[in-house]
């Protein structure tokens, strides 16, 4: 008996090891499984547009996906074959083709919750097609056309399979591989580094432009071409100390010829070579105010004048962004023109903001309109007046307009209108004074039409503005323009050597 009872005890001994071998096996985990993923695109697989639109999802039997990786290796592009991750379950790409086919390997695989990837990604062989984009200038520059070293580009881009908002654009300057500029939108300032050779600038003559376009596949359009003739700025070897901007139209009724006090002061003043004459009439070489500031920054000084037109400068108007630029920078410039400034009731070339920022001045002076009760910015100024602070009597005098600046004075010889009285915070800016009874309406009190600031005002800056709101040529009644306009120029640095 006393076997069985070992055995017995045995057994009754390996019950509960086994009770408890079978408990350990069933508390083991199973091993974390990885995702899986599924690929697909709407329509036809091949070929395919080289901008493209792609979908997946994953599943995960024992969690979340929480991410997917994502590669295209493309023989077009073999460096970029590294995995990127999105929460994303489609995308649109834009398959880089530039030879126009291109048959990349795309490849995407799921991540879930443990940082398990799918092992066998879910991947498409495609094959993409990328049609050429175009490109044309315009509006074209023609070989007639002229500029200074400084010329905005404008182009428009075709793409007949892709998105031509996102082309890219490779402009140059004479020759193809020279001074490319790699740039989105579809305009280019090309710069006076660009234009200059050696370090200076070339003699007047020819140069030309280029304009290609690449797509968001990479492919590249044909060149386009544009040629025009750009201006050298003053004589090789000599320093750029002036530009004339002639606004006065020659074939203007009633209106002087083209003036040529300004030229002969120059020529009087600089050396040879050393001045440029701009003549709107026949050239308008500015297309943006940055194409206007750049072509100032050549020069010393700038003086732009209109001489006794009616009406005010459309191209100074358009570009006076420029021409603030320049004067910030240090610049120095002479303006000549009636309806200089806007501001009630009479239209000006220049913002009325001018007027505080750079004219050294509260405001304009307003003058009464006859039988309203209204007002205006513009003035009118005669031969003669009659002083209307004497005795009652009929005295006609002649216009004389004074200055304390310059110490010396002019007397007006026509009749014209659109003058502009500055507010002036200092007397010291007054270049030019109309004495009282002198200007329409009649006043008791002189009134500035002519001012010299310097720019900054305060602390005084290198920069000048000098605003002439009358006429020089018809204010020539003692026969001292040029000495007055020298004295101008003496101002603006523009001396000797």
């Amino acid at each position: 008996m006393r076997g069985p009872r070992i055995l017995l005890a045995l057994g009754l001994l390996m019950v509960p090891m086994l009770l408890a071998g079978c408990a350990k096996k069933k508390l083991l985990a199973i091993g974390d499984l990885p995702p899986e993923t599924t690929l697909f695109v709407q329509g036809p697989v091949d070929p395919v547009n080289h901008v493209v639109r792609l979908y997946w999802f994953g599943s995960d039997t024992d969690g979340e996906v929480v991410g997917y990786e994502l590669r295209f290796k493309n023989p077009e592009a073999p460096a970029d074959t590294q995995w990127v991750f999105t929460t994303k379950t489609d995308s649109t790409f834009a398959v880089f083709a530039p030879a126009g086919l291109s048959m990349p390997l795309f490849e995407v695989r799921a991540v879930d919750d443990a940082g398990q990837r799918d092992p066998s990604p879910a991947r498409e062989d495609f094959t993409f097609t990328n049609q050429a984009p175009s490109v044309s200038f315009t509006p074209r520059l023609k070989t007639t056309d002229s500029t200074y070293a400084v010329v905005t580009l404008s182009w428009v881009g075709t793409d007949p399979d892709g998105n031509a908002g996102v082309m890219r654009y490779l402009v140059g300057l004479d020759t193809i591989p020279a001074a490319l500029h790699l740039v989105t939108g579809t305009t280019f300032t090309i710069d006076t580094t660009d234009f200059k050779i050696g370090g200076v600038f070339p003699a007047t003559r020819p140069r030309q432009a280029y304009v290609r376009a690449i797509d968001d596949g990479g492919r590249a359009s044909g060149w386009d071409s544009v040629r025009w003739v750009v201006r050298e700025p003053a004589s090789p070897g000599m320093h750029p100390r002036l530009l004339l901007v002639d606004d006065v139209p020659a074939e203007t009724p009633g209106n002087f010829p083209t003036d040529s006090i300004w030229a002969n002061t120059a020529s009087r003043n600089l050396p040879p070579g050393s001045f440029s004459t701009l003549t709107l009439e026949f050239t308008q070489p500015f297309r943006t105010a940055k194409d206007l500031a750049e072509t100032c920054r050549m020069f010393d000084a700038v003086v732009w004048y209109r001489g006794s037109l009616a009406t005010y400068s459309q191209v100074m108007q358009q570009y006076q962004d420029g021409l603030a630029t320049y004067l910030d920078g240090g610049g120095k410039v002479l303006f000549e023109s009636l309806h200089l400034v806007d501001g009630d009731n009479d239209a000006g070339a220049l913002s009325n903001d001018w007027t505080t920022r750079y004219f050294g001045s509260r405001a304009l002076i307003f003058a009464g309109i006859a039988g309203r009760a209204d007002s205006t910015v513009a003035w009118s100024i005669g031969p003669g007046y009659v002083d209307t602070l004497g005795d009652g009597s009929t005295v006609v005098h002649r216009s004389d307009l004074h200055s304390t600046v310059f110490d010396d004075s002019l007397r007006e010889g026509a009749i014209v209108g659109g003058l502009r009285g500055f507010d002036v915070r200092d007397t010291g800016y007054v270049a030019l004074w109309a004495r009282d009874s002198s200007i329409t309406p009649r006043v008791p009190r002189s009134i500035p039409v002519a001012v010299t600031v310097p720019v900054p005002e305060s602390p005084p800056g290198p920069g000048r503005v000098i605003a002439v709101t009358v006429p020089m040529r018809g204010a020539n009644g003692f026969a001292n323009i040029p000495r007055f306009v020298a004295k101008m120029f003496a101002q603006l640095g523009l001396t000797g050597p």
